[in-house]
């Protein structure tokens, strides 16, 4: 019971970190696909990484609608 207790969080921590990075890294405009294979090679430390990056997504705000409109 042991060794399938610690296959499951081994799977859990190769999978789950990446996959968390996936999303963060969707979420701040970045390549998730790319995230994810950088979080499979380095689990959690590409999301620290991730973390200290500047946000790439489109936060809209009323000067950029207005200036949009003609």
């Amino acid at each position: 019971m042991g060794a399938a207790m610690f296959t499951g969080i081994v799977f859990t921590i190769l999978l789950g970190l990446p996959t968390m990075t996936y999303f963060y890294a969707k979420q701040l405009g970045r390549n998730p696909k790319k995230w994810f294979l950088i979080g499979l090679l380095l689990p959690g430390i590409a999301t620290i990484i991730l973390a200290f990056l500047p946000d790439l997504s489109e936060k809209e705000d009323g000067a950029s609608r207005n200036s949009n409109l003609g």
